[in-house]
């Protein structure tokens, strides 16, 4: 975590990474559960709201969150709805007095399948989209747990997450009474735990390794000069990308996973450029020009205790990423020996072997069972758990 410093402002914002969510979530049950406890009931409670340029994850991450806690999830687009749709007005003919009545067709006011008791997660989305009628209604929500005449289970923890001022989305600036009833954190992307996930899903081999030699693509924009007609790299459109390369280049045949020539797909420059911008779609357009120029890597795994190993480093995760894609039950002792000649030596440890490993044990989890990966796993497991 560090403190992000601006001399030109009164205030100063703390601000920390996505991978910092889950504790800040954790701290505000917390807080709400004391306040159950100890007080009787939940007002005063803060709502924890999360800044972040898009892309970054926070949605996702409060609903891990929230799932981890035992909390029945419920998401709210506060920018999608009007006043109308969440608290209408009515007439109470016993009293003839007129009242506002939330209305039960709005997803998370008739919560289906909730009783009194139950632990709630109800994260308020893209909170600075809202119009300003709706900063009204979720100020209620948020503060009173209810939305006119209908109360939320008192044990609703309230999470809030939106892109801020100064990202280019068009947000709006809430009222400071609406201010003042929440925890303001801003939210800087995660490059590590965003690198970490992707070798751990395992999902995105060619992303990973592209990731690892070219770290200064997510988020290379300069949001006061964006012009409003084009994509940037994001973490959302850097896992989009991969989903790019696995359905229209890669081909999995007989055990072995390798790239189509590029130029047999006339659009897949117009598609990059589509999903990542110019700038971060020219690198990794170029990226798959290498990846295709490194070419086969048999020659490697014909001679892997004597063979030349490339010494670019880029290249070296493109190798790395092939040998994954290439292993099987007849070459696996041949894989793991250049892999772990990657960045190990001739010792057969280095980082690069620890990915290769993974790689395999996700693509293809049979080998895991093979006696050589078995053998490598026993004498790398610290490796293998991020120690």
């Amino acid at each position: 975590m560090s403190t992000k410093t601006d001399q030109n402002k009164d205030n100063e914002i703390i601000t920390i990474t996505a991978a910092d969510m889950p504790a800040v979530i954790q701290s505000h049950s917390d807080r709400l559960a004391w306040s159950l406890e100890h007080k009787g009931h939940r007002r005063g409670c803060t709502t924890p709201l999360f800044l972040a340029l898009p892309g970054v994850g926070k949605s996702e991450i409060s609903r891990h969150v929230a799932d981890s806690l035992g909390r029945k999830y419920y998401d709210v687009r506060a920018g999608s709805y009007l006043p109308s749709d969440v608290r209408i007005p009515a007439i109470n003919r016993e009293t003839g007095s007129s009242c506002y009545f939330g209305n039960e067709e709005f997803p998370f006011v008739e919560l289906p399948n909730v009783d009194a008791d139950d632990a709630i997660c109800v994260n308020w989305e893209e909170l600075l989209d809202a119009s300003l009628p709706m900063f009204k209604m979720c100020k209620q929500a948020m503060n009173d747990n209810s939305i006119g005449n209908l109360f939320f289970p008192e044990n609703t923890l309230h999470v809030a997450v939106s892109n801020g001022l100064d990202h280019g989305c068009m947000s709006e600036r809430m009222p400071l009474s609406n201010a003042n009833r929440m925890a303001w954190y801003e939210v800087k992307p995660d490059l590590a735990g965003f690198q970490e996930w992707l070798e751990e899903v395992g999902l995105y081999p060619e992303l990973a390794a592209f990731m690892r030699s070219n770290n200064d693509v997510p988020y290379d924009i300069d949001t006061n000069k964006w012009d409003g007609k084009s994509n940037f790299a994001s973490f959302r459109t850097l896992e989009e990308f991969g989903k790019l390369v696995n359905s229209d280049l890669m081909v999995v045949e007989n055990d072995k996973r390798y790239m189509k020539p590029i130029a047999s797909d006339r659009l897949l420059r117009a598609k990059i450029n589509a999903i990542l911008g110019h700038k971060a779609g020219l690198k990794a357009y170029k990226y798959l020009e290498l990846y295709e120029a490194v070419g086969s890597i048999e020659s490697l795994l014909d001679d892997p205790e004597n063979c030349d190993i490339p010494p670019e480093l880029n290249k070296k995760w493109i190798v790395a990423c092939k040998l994954a894609g290439y292993a099987n039950k007849s070459n696996l002792n041949a894989v793991m020996t250049v892999a772990g000649r990657l960045t190990g030596g001739n010792s057969g440890k280095g980082f690069m072997g620890t990915f290769v490993a993974k790689s395999i044990s996700k693509q293809k989890p049979s080998l895991k069972e093979e006696p050589r990966m078995r053998k490598w796993i026993g004498e790398n497991f610290s490796d293998l758990c991020g120690r």
